[in-house]
Formats: C-alpha cells, structure tokens, sequence
C-alpha cells in the first residue's frame, strides 16, 4: 500500500487504456475528424481554423479545422502500437543475443561493437540516415522498415544491459552455491539466473516504451514519420503527404505553431509528456515491488 508509485502510475495506465480502447467511441470525441471551415461565434464574428480554443473545441483545431482532441484521442492506438512494436522487436532480438554473448565471448564482442557503434550519437541522427535512403523512404512497406530501424539501432544497447546484468549476478554467492551443488547450466540459468534478469528484463521494457515515444516525438519534429504517401499536386510534382494519426504527426508545422497557435503543439506535448511520465512511473513502482518482493536480491535489483 506504500508503493504509491505503482498505485498511480496504473491508475494512469488505466485511464490510457481507456482512451486507446473506448475513446474513439466517446460521445465528445469526433472519431470522422471532420474537417471545419469558418465558424460564425454567436456575436457575428466569423474564424478561420485553426480554430482556438472555445465550446466544441476545447484543445482547439489544426489547420484543417480538426479538432485535436479527437485527434490526440483517436491517434492514441496508433502511436502505442507502433512504440510497442518497436519494444516488442528489439527485444525479441536482444534477449537472446544477451544471452547468447553471456556463453559466448565471440557474440559478446559483437555486442559490444553494436553498442559502441550506435551510442556516440543521439539514435534520432542514425534513424533519420536510414530512413530516409531511397530502398525506405520509396517503399511499399515503409512502416515496417522505418520500426525495424528503431528497433535494432538499441538493440546492441539492451542486449548489453541484460549482459550486464547477468554478469553481476553471476557473482553473487548464490550462483557459486549452486555450481558447488552441481547444477547444470541449464538449471543454473533457469533456477538462478532468471529470478533475477527477469524483473530487471521488465523494468528495462517499460522504461524503453516511454524512451521510445520520445524518439517518435523528436522525429516529427524533424518531419520524419513512420508512414507516408506520394500524391500529385497540381503542378504535377510529387508531394509526400502522412498518412498518419500518430501524436508526432501534429508536429509539421511546429515551428510556426509555437508562435501563432501554441494549443496544438502543446497538446500534443502534453499528452506525449503524460504518457512517458506514466511509463516512467510505473517503472519505478514496479522496481520498489519487486524489491519488496525478493528482499534477499535487494541488492541485484
């Protein structure tokens, strides 16, 4: 009952579940994302969209007259699918490498090299590079390559951590005690080494989930999206038009908004800030639990 962390953190958790699930079928959210013209206020006055904050609006529109707390409510699916595949694949990825390099001296090395080579630069410069080569930013299947990129650029950098970490459990007393007692690696690694990684292994997720999202939001802000499409304009050029409802897409014209109409760049800030401080929450409240629960690895955890 004291670890008021992990109380809130899913309290908040729940309410975002909520807003993912049954949000686009609440009464106030507009889940067609109807696109508004001039609206006439009822002294007379007209307003062009973006329209500011006011009854019906009450975040405001976008320059399309669309209302950005449908959109923020009915975007919300999309952005933690995508940040929870990203998750899913670099672990999937770094769990057995970890473990692999934890037997393996040669497959440590490699590791290491894949940490080193991708960490002397923020991940957000590595994942422009490569998304926007012609093989990506030209292809059917942008979206899936564009979250394969994230998600192995800090794949080297968590298969290291788990490594990590299970070398420091290797030392502790336990591990010699079940040598002495003759288990085998196997058992060693299943009755030993496990209790331990695996709440490490939890925590590390969903701190990444939050981590995740923030790399998302710095590349809208640089326009780079994960989806995208090409139409013809009417000078008959190609123009690339997202295609997408993820929060970070609300970014393109931020560096004006900041300027002339705050409520949409920082709306969406606000719900990115919200979900990442949850995340981040969570991970502290389940860090406490799990050190409440296995007192005798307090000091592993």
């Amino acid at each position: 009952m004291k670890n008021w962390k992990l109380w809130i953190s899913s309290l908040f958790l729940l309410v975002l579940l909520i807003v993912v699930f049954a949000g686009p079928s609440l009464p106030f959210v507009d889940h067609q994302l109807k696109q508004h013209g001039v609206i006439k206020t009822e002294t007379g006055a007209f307003i062009l969209p973006p329209i500011p904050p006011r009854e019906g609006f009450p975040l405001g529109s976008n320059h399309k007259g669309v209302d950005v707390l449908s959109l923020i409510i009915m975007g919300a699916k999309e952005t933690l699918t995508t940040v929870i595949l990203v998750v899913v694949i670099r672990y999937v990825l770094a769990i057995p490498l970890a473990v692999g390099g934890f037997y393996s001296k040669l497959l440590e090395k490699i590791l290491q090299g894949w940490q080193q080579l991708f960490s002397f630069m923020p991940p957000i410069f590595f994942v422009t590079f490569f998304v926007t080569l012609p093989l990506i930013f030209f292809s059917k299947e942008r979206g899936l390559w564009v979250i394969l990129v994230i998600a192995m650029l800090e794949t080297g950098r968590v298969a290291e951590i788990i490594l990590q970490n299970m070398k420091e459990t290797k030392k502790r007393p336990y591990i010699e005690a079940g040598i002495v007692a003759g288990g085998t690696p196997l058992r060693l690694f299943k009755n030993y080494y496990m209790p331990v990684v695996i709440p490490h292994l939890i925590i590390l997720i969903v701190n990444d989930i939050g981590r995740v999202l923030f790399l998302l939001a710095q590349l809208g802000i640089v326009h780079v999206y994960v989806t995208h499409t090409f139409i013809t304009n009417e000078w008959g050029a190609y123009e690339v038009v997202n295609t997408s409802l993820a929060w970070p897409t609300m970014f393109e014209k931020i560096t004006a908004d900041i300027f002339s109409y705050q409520w949409i760049p920082f709306s969406v800030i606000g719900a990115i800030a919200v979900t990442i401080y949850t995340f981040n929450l969570f991970a502290d409240g389940l860090q406490k639990f799990f050190e409440d629960k296995y007192r005798t690895y307090r000091a592993d955890l």
